[in-house]
């Protein structure tokens, strides 16, 4: 980690940076990111940078999401029968109650008429009358030992074989489930050639896939995600979750319609974070310092905040500003920092040193989840005890990274998490799935991030229709209808679903909707993501409730705040509101 130089009060905004933004845009984590991909956990990145070139895409599919016809041009939903008044046979799969496929899960695609007749055949690259070809990229831990060390050490598996094994096994439920209109679903899995960070690796591995032709990439080097995305969306082949992490919106508009993602933009991200720290942490006393003194004093806020060397961060940090100055909140001061783990502990010295002499009495951080337990244990080295604000972040609104803080530090503040609220690990979506389907747990503990890219391409295969491209794709995702916004499943929607205000998001290309309030209590003890029992969770307020943009509440009383009563730690039952019916399983 080193510090930024810039010794203003104020936040800098103003650095002229040579490299574009875009290229530089997901090289903001280093081997923490790696963790995203083999966790298991649901993560909103905060990223940033793009090209300002929209390009003609954006604006067809904008015209594609605003159009009445959208449901009327596809298949034959059960939407869409409705509202034209015909009767349809939508087969032994489908829930006649709910309308969707009867699968165990809040993110079942909705029923469509089973598929006969001609498929059109070849109608994309990488789909035949027979086949649409998938690529799953695979990080090689052999070629980032400390990443896959660290993530070992957050008790994930990381062998590469139980993972395929896993992928193989949920594709297996998908084909027999999800409609691909007489074609099968091929993953076919690609091993990475660089670490992490390896930017001439990503864009080789990214030439080399297309060579493959496939229909569309899932999985990629997390750190290398703007030149990977890109090169792979540059050869006309769709770049999908995980292939694309938290790449800005205008780098998603350049290359639409073939870049997508699992979470909501870094804009969204950073939209949604400060409303709620506005609205919770707002001018006025820090009443939730660790120091009694600073609880008598008027907030002074900071931003502590990832970059890279080259300031890639710097047009999310300014949106963050923007957004937070839109609440009634203005930054005293805002120190930068870039991920050195060799030297985490001796550059968190200036850090806090530099918070205290700047009489900083609430500290807002957004960045990876190594950095809190360096600046909680400096702080407290020091006798420095402010309030915390977790904002936009990588894992540390995970109680896996959060039990390494100094929890008499951690515990002063709250968080923004956009994990939804936990339960046993038999009932949450991905596993349950698999439970269901096979009759036994997976073989790898990360299904949690597998599922949902496999998911998110499967449901834009089943809404396109026969005529498989990128464009039906992008018209298959924005058919879908809004699902999950419980505790226990974040709300996801695409396209013009009315979740986001028009006038700034006429079209959604991210995902995830809502977020929900955390704050970490250090007496409460039980298992974190992976199972582990310990000391020190997060606690959900208000029992996870989740929240979207412009609905956010309005006062710590409102949002639970430090009430054990209506938090939660782990559910052990699924919400009633959130119970799934029990289907008989596929006959794999």
């Amino acid at each position: 980690m080193s510090v930024s130089t810039d010794d203003e009060s104020k936040p800098t905004t103003d650095d002229e940076r040579s490299a574009p933004t875009w290229v530089r845009t997901a090289r903001r984590y280093g081997p923490f990111v790696a963790v995203i991909v083999v966790v298991g956990l649901a993560v909103a990145l905060f990223g940033g940078g793009g090209d300002d070139d929209d390009g003609d895409d954006a604006s067809e599919a904008q015209e594609a999401a605003d159009t009445d016809e959208l449901i009327a041009s596809g298949p034959m939903t059960w939407e869409r029968a409705e509202a034209e008044g015909v009767d349809v046979d939508f087969g032994p799969q489908c829930d006649t109650e709910t309308g969707r496929v009867m699968m165990p899960s809040q993110y079942a695609p909705p029923c469509v008429e089973p598929f006969t007749g001609d498929n059109g055949g070849a109608t994309s690259p990488g789909v035949t009358e027979d086949e649409i070809k998938i690529i799953r990229y695979s990080p090689d831990p052999a070629l980032d030992p400390l990443g896959a060390s660290m993530i070992a050490g957050a008790g994930a598996d990381v062998d590469p074989a139980t993972a395929e094994q896993v992928v193989q096994d949920y594709v297996a439920v998908y084909n027999e489930m999800y409609e691909s209109y007489g074609r099968e679903v091929v993953i076919e899995r690609y091993v990475g050639t660089g670490a992490a960070n390896d930017q001439e690796a990503a864009r080789n591995d990214a030439i080399a896939i297309a060579e493959q032709e496939p229909f569309a990439v899932i999985g990629g080097p997390p750190q290398a995600s703007p030149v990977f995305a890109s090169e792979i969306a540059s050869h006309d082949i769709i770049c999908g979750p995980g292939c694309a992490t938290a790449l800005s919106e205008s780098l998603v508009d350049q290359y639409a319609p073939y870049i997508w993602q699992v979470n909501g933009t870094p804009e969204q991200s950073a939209a949604l974070a400060s409303e709620l720290i506005s609205n919770l942490a707002g001018p006025g006393p820090a009443e939730l310092a660790g120091d009694p003194a600073l609880r008598e004093q008027d907030r002074v806020y900071a931003l502590v905040h990832y970059d890279t060397e080259d300031g890639d961060y710097e047009e999310s940090f300014e949106a963050t500003v923007d957004a937070l100055a839109d609440g009634g909140i203005e930054l005293a001061t805002d120190v930068e920092f870039t991920l050195d783990t060799a030297r985490m502990q001796e550059n968190a010295r200036t850090v806090i040193a530099r918070l205290e002499d700047e009489d900083v009495t609430t500290v807002i951080y957004t960045g990876d989840p190594l950095t809190p337990e360096a600046l909680t244990k400096e702080a407290s080295a020091q006798d420095y005890h402010p309030e915390w604000i977790l904002g936009p972040n990588v894992l540390a609104d995970t109680t896996i990274f959060a039990r390494r803080t100094d929890h008499d530090q951690w515990k002063n503040g709250f968080g923004i998490g956009f994990p939804p609220a936990r339960g046993e690990r038999s009932t949450q979506e991905a596993w349950r799935l698999y439970e269901w389907a096979y009759g036994e747990p997976p073989a790898n503990n990360t299904v949690g991030v597998l599922d949902p890219q496999l998911r998110t391409i499967f449901t834009g295969i089943h809404m396109a229709g026969a005529e498989l491209r990128p464009e039906t794709f992008r018209d298959g995702l924005y058919r879908a209808p809004s699902s999950g916004g419980g505790p226990t499943t974040p709300q996801v929607s695409r396209g013009s679903q009315g979740v986001w205000p028009e006038e700034r998001w006429p079209v959604d290309n991210g995902g995830l909707d809502d977020l929900t309030v955390i704050w970490f209590d250090p007496d409460a003890t039980g298992e974190d993501e992976t199972g582990a029992e310990g000391q020190g969770m997060y606690r959900y307020a208000n029992g996870g409730q989740r929240y979207t943009l412009g609905n956010m509440p309005e006062s710590q009383e409102e949002a639970g705040l430090f009430d054990l009563e209506s938090s939660v730690t782990v559910y052990d039952e699924v919400p009633e509101s959130e119970q799934v019916p029990d289907y008989p399983p596929p006959d794999l």
